[in-house]
């Protein structure tokens, strides 16, 4: 695959993750999308388009991942180190606080879409080749 662009992944991952999707990575369990489409209003995303994700069994867990999320974390796929937990603590310090599988999240979304592949670990994400 030539170096993908940010509109060409948008729409696979708008294809490809909808609800039920399932994004967990070999240490977790719980976590898939119930909703695709949803406005995020958590960390001021202000109703920003996004997925609706479980990570647990209580919902005031459930994670917003806006448009703009996923956009910002996607150009760091193309980088040697890839998309990291280190990445997404630069742009986005409280959502990691709060809830540090925010990483896990973004970086499945990019794997079950197809856009990515993880290292054995899952700890980094890279654009697939």
């Amino acid at each position: 695959m030539d170096r993908m662009e940010w509109d060409e992944a948008k729409k696979i991952i708008q294809q490809k993750i909808v609800r039920g999707t399932d994004l967990n990575t070999k240490r977790s369990r719980l976590r898939r999308v119930i909703q695709d489409n949803y406005p995020c209003t958590k960390y001021d995303y202000k109703g920003e388009n996004g997925f609706l994700v479980r990570i647990g069994n209580n919902d005031k867990n459930n994670l917003e991942v806006p448009w703009s999320m996923l956009e910002r974390c996607f150009y760091a796929l193309n980088e040697p180190e890839g998309y990291n937990g280190k990445v997404f603590r630069r742009y986005y310090q409280r959502q990691a606080k709060n809830h540090p599988c925010h990483v896990h999240v973004v970086g499945m979304i990019f794997k079950k879409a197809g856009i990515a592949d993880s290292d054995s670990a899952e700890m980094n994400y890279y654009l697939k080749k």
